[in-house]
């Protein structure tokens, strides 16, 4: 069949296998089968499943390299050899010693001419044809026998002869006892030799089983990327496109991670793994060439209803396929089995029909011409337009895709409609976007669309909207004020979501609410957004100037959806200020909407006062809030909305000690939102605080320039404050208490300007740290004091606690240490209360410290072994505060409180003595076994760990050795299969 679509000229080079992914749990079942001879498996799987790399990876497993393991597989011939897979199997079986073999064995002379110095003599042939198979096939046992302990792989074996069925049916129905044997059957197509039936029938002896490959999942389909682009990690909406575009079939993502690395060089960097580079790649040539030849093996009314399932592009009904294919009745179910048989189309649930995967939809869909594609297209406008409820979308594709202009026009606004109606917010911006791309629209169309677009745009984050509005208000300069000034007000609350583009947008927001003087409802959401204090070091003075005027255009509001609005960011900003009647105003607002517009105003408060009552420390209703804010959200179509709940959601999780995971999931967050400053800056905040408390302080600095803790007059005022709490606490575990002052006078300057203390809980205690450190004695005083004032009044329980841990703080500098250990025990009660573990076992630990300091007994004492009552119970506590690191996974202040009880010699190795770990690692191993994964040198894990250098070069040692590593970077790919023992011998 020739292909309608000319194809560039392109080279595509095969590295080999790669790695079999997903399929752990198969192999595992599948050893422990062969391994408790005689065995028999039968794998089966669609075509694509991945089978034939199964066998290949049976067959270099350790388990089986002291027995022979033969490979045969059956082609699709039409007059195969005799015994054709099992004879190329056999062959090899004489490179080694075999056992001792009857003279019936030398009837495989002729079929087995490699093995004439290893088998016996050739008996005369018997008359009777039957008898002497018969001969053979004992002839093959006994051949199997003499190998001793064997595996024997057949691939592909729904094209088996029957006298190879024969023969299997006879090794298997008396199998010998050291034998095991796979076979691999290709479901979903009938065998090419006429043959029915799987020839495996076992006695009660044998050890059985069938496996049934099916897709592999997202993640699976997510390591596979990883591995064929050579790249560290990918990104999680990335992957759940290819697994979508792929249906998880094995083959078919190869093939198309293959051709995305071969247009790797043709494209801009970071297009590679983009959504739309993978929706426009072309089908890759084997997975075309194999699409083709099952079209080519179907009857022509099977390639015409083909055709057609590939003009539809979706799943679709009998009827609907037939129709636009000119079949019905016993015509159409004919050609309708053709297609299922043949592996064209698929039953896809609910009586519909289509292809797995869209790539094999388009492989068909460029064998139709032009001019046919261009018919089919018009006749599915008809088909669909008459259905009761026509499909908007697909109307207008079908209109596009045939040239009709004005319908595509017409459709493609009426489906946008339909899709702000139902909070489809992605597909109504896609279709709002591909008709404003037109040259040929009128002003007025531009201007009706472009409204539609900027309002719709706001329950969403997508940066080409951005150019989209800037394109049509520097083109069209006659729009009318209200016209004009609806779009830049859309315009200027994008660009606030911005990174970087912050004061531009609320310059774009004032001169829209001067433009809609006439329209006093579009005017209030400007004026509600210049309200909102968290972003950037305009003072609270200014925005409260706009709180004031949101108060007194409130009452002369009647539109509930906008009354709800304003009512909403007013709660929540009155929350994020500390103002403790938000809480209670919001108890009393109903709990649901009477439409779209109003849900996703109720979700935008949810989400909005889960992150107000997180900063405060109200964290059980911020946990609530969030979970619920992003059920609603993504309900009601408020994807920007979700897209921040998600990032509490992260910093929620950091701040409650719930590390597990939280670094990939942290990861994959900002990358499925890189232009989204707000969430890029809560996802560096939370990366940069996990990496920290590893010791991976270069990381941990180069994640919170990201938080904008360099430039405050980029980001969110709370974000940036605490990154700069993290920065400082880094900056003086390397001893730079110059940096760290820069760092704690940038930020407190940044806090008194913004004039909200509320928001610096996680600064004033590391300023004042870096103060006193820097003997800076009354700039410690001052912002301790200043934070106390500032928070007065406040409904902020996280603030309360951080200005005890700043005062015990500065009690701890000025020598003060039984009063301060006082406080400090407080402060971890109350860090604990919230929940905020972390913070409560740094707590603990400097209420240790202090005691330790307060009772300091004299060198001899202590070398004497003889401390006092209360010296053991600071050492008891330091002791809990390490194993409380080691848990929470805060790997360094571990290293460092046991630093600490090295150097007041109170380090006591366990009276069980020493575990024995053989070729195991231990805990310490493991450790430095996870920084040199993470590309740490000695330096930074000896100082992460608080370790000699000689020391952890002696663990790096035997973690090469006992992970069989060639080198340092061979260490990471090995750990991400090691598991180590749970058991404590």
């Amino acid at each position: 069949m020739w292909l309608a679509t000319p194809r560039p000229t392109s080279v595509s080079v095969r590295a080999g296998s790669t790695a079999l992914v997903g399929r752990d749990v198969e192999v595992s079942a599948i050893v422990k089968i062969l391994l408790r001879r005689p065995a028999a498996v039968l794998i089966e799987g669609e075509p694509g499943m991945g089978r034939s790399r199964l066998l290949e990876e049976l067959a270099g497993r350790r388990e089986f390299a002291a027995g022979r393991v033969l490979s045969g597989a059956c082609q699709p011939m039409r007059e195969p050899f005799p015994f054709g897979p099992l004879l190329e199997a056999l062959r090899s079986v004489g490179d080694r010693p075999l056992g001792p073999l009857s003279p019936v064995a030398g009837v495989l002379r002729p079929l087995l001419p490699e093995l004439a110095e290893s088998l016996p003599p050739r008996p005369e042939p018997l008359a009777d044809p039957c008898a002497e198979r018969h001969r053979q096939f004992r002839a093959v046992r006994e051949l199997l026998i003499a190998c001793g302990p064997a595996l024997v792989l057949i691939d592909d074996l729904q094209w088996a002869d029957e006298d190879t069925r024969d023969l299997m049916r006879f090794l298997t129905a008396a199998m010998p006892a050291e034998l095991a044997v796979v076979a691999a059957y290709r479901t979903g197509s009938p065998s090419a030799h006429g043959g029915a039936g799987i020839p495996f029938r076992t006695r009660a002896n044998v050890q059985t089983a069938r496996v049934t490959l099916g897709p592999l999942d997202v993640e699976a389909v997510g390591k596979l990327a990883e591995e064929l682009l050579d790249l560290p990690r990918v990104s999680a909406p990335f992957t759940a496109k290819l697994h979508e575009s792929t249906a998880g079939i094995p083959f078919v993502v190869e093939e198309t991670l293959r051709a995305l690395r071969d247009a790797a060089g043709r494209l801009p960097i970071g297009e590679v793994l983009s959504d739309r580079l993978l929706e426009s790649l072309e089908v890759p040539i084997s997975l075309r060439e194999a699409i083709t030849e099952r079209l080519d093996a179907l009857p022509e009314p099977a390639v015409r209803l083909a055709c057609a399932a590939a003009v539809l592009a979706v799943p679709s009904e009998p009827a609907v396929i037939g129709e636009l294919a000119c079949l019905d009745g016993d015509a159409l179910r004919s050609a309708l089995l053709s297609t299922l048989d043949g592996g064209v189309l698929g039953e896809l649930g609910g009586d519909r029909y289509g292809f797995r995967h869209p790539l094999a939809r388009k492989a068909v869909y460029d064998t139709i011409s032009g001019p046919e594609r261009t018919l089919l297209h018009s006749r599915a406008i008809q088909v669909l337009a008459g259905q009761p409820v026509p499909p908007l979308t697909l109307l207008a594709n079908h209109s596009r895709a045939a040239g009709r202009t004005e319908q595509w026009r017409h459709y493609a606004e009426a489906a946008a409609d339909e899709a702000i109606a139902h909070g489809d917010t992605s597909r109504a911006i896609d279709l709002l976007q591909s008709v404003l791309a037109e040259a040929s629209l009128g002003e007025d169309d531009i201007a009706r669309l472009a409204t539609k677009l900027s309002q719709v745009a706001l329950r969403g984050f997508r940066p080409d909207v951005i150019e989209t509005l800037e394109r049509i208000l520097e083109d069209l300069t006659d729009l009318r004020p209200s016209v004009r000034g609806t779009i830049r007000l859309s315009l200027g609350m994008l660009l606030v979501r911005t990174i970087g583009r912050l004061g531009r947008g609320r310059v774009e927001v004032e001169k829209a609410i001067t433009e809609l003087v006439d329209e006093p409802e579009l005017a209030a959401r400007g004026i509600n957004l210049l309200a909102q204090p968290i972003d950037g070091l305009t003072p609270l003075s200014w925005h409260e100037v706009w709180m004031n005027r949101a108060r007194e255009v409130f009452d002369r509001i009647e539109d509930p959806e906008l009354r709800l609005a304003l009512l909403g960011d007013r709660i929540s900003t009155q929350a994020h200020i500390g103002d403790g009647s938000a809480w209670t105003e919001f108890t009393e607002l109903p709990d649901q909407g009477s439409g779209v517009a109003e849900r996703v105003q109720l979700a935008r408060l949810w989400c909005n006062l889960a992150d107000a009552q997180s900063w405060a420390g109200h964290l059980a209703r911020a946990e609530k809030l969030v979970t619920e804010g992003i059920r609603r959200a993504t309900d009601a179509g408020a994807l920007y909305a979700a897209g921040l709940a998600q990032g509490t959601r992260v910093r929620l999780d950091w701040v409650r000690g719930d590390w597990s995971g939280l670094a990939e999931t942290t990861e994959q967050l900002r990358d499925t939102y890189p232009d989204l400053g707000p969430i890029v800056m809560e996802c560096s905040l939370v990366l940069g605080g996990l990496a920290a408390v590893r010791g991976e302080f270069a990381a941990a600095q180069r994640h919170l320039t990201a938080a904008s803790v360099h430039a405050p007059e980029h980001g969110p005022i709370p974000v940036v404050l605490s990154a700069a709490g993290v920065l400082i606490r880094v900056l003086l575990a390397t001893d730079d208490v110059d940096g760290a002052c820069a760092a704690a006078d940038n930020a407190v300057t940044a806090a008194r300007r913004k004039g909200v203390w509320v928001w610096a809980a996680a600064l004033v205690p590391a300023a004042a740290e870096a103060y006193t450190r820097a003997g800076r004695w009354s700039e410690a005083d001052a912002v301790v004091e200043e934070f106390a004032r500032g928070i007065d009044g406040k409904d902020s329980p996280v603030s309360r606690v951080a200005l005890l841990a700043g005062q015990a703080i500065l009690l701890d500098a000025r020598g003060k240490h039984p009063a301060a250990a006082t406080v400090f025990d407080e402060t971890a009660a109350a860090y604990e209360a919230l929940p905020m573990p972390y913070q409560a076992i740094c707590a603990r630990e400097r209420a240790a410290l202090c005691r330790l300091n307060a009772g300091r007994l004299a060198a001899d004492r202590l070398a004497a072994g003889q401390p006092t009552a209360g010296d053991r119970k600071a050492i008891e506590e330091l002791t809990a505060a390490a194993e409380a690191y080691e848990r929470l996974g805060a790997t360094r202040d571990a290293g460092r409180c046991r630093h600490q009880l090295r150097e007041h010699g109170a380090w006591a190795p366990s009276q069980r003595g020493r575990r024995g770990y053989g070729q195991e690692l231990s805990p310490r191993e493991l450790e430095v076994a996870r920084m040199l994964s993470d590309g740490r040198t000695n330096r930074e894990i000896a100082d992460g760990l608080f370790l000699s250098p000689r020391t952890v070069e002696q663990h790096v040692a035997k973690v090469l050795r006992k992970l069989g590593a060639r080198s340092r970077t061979d260490v990471a790919r090995r750990m991400t299969t090691y598991a180590p023992a749970t058991a404590d011998r």
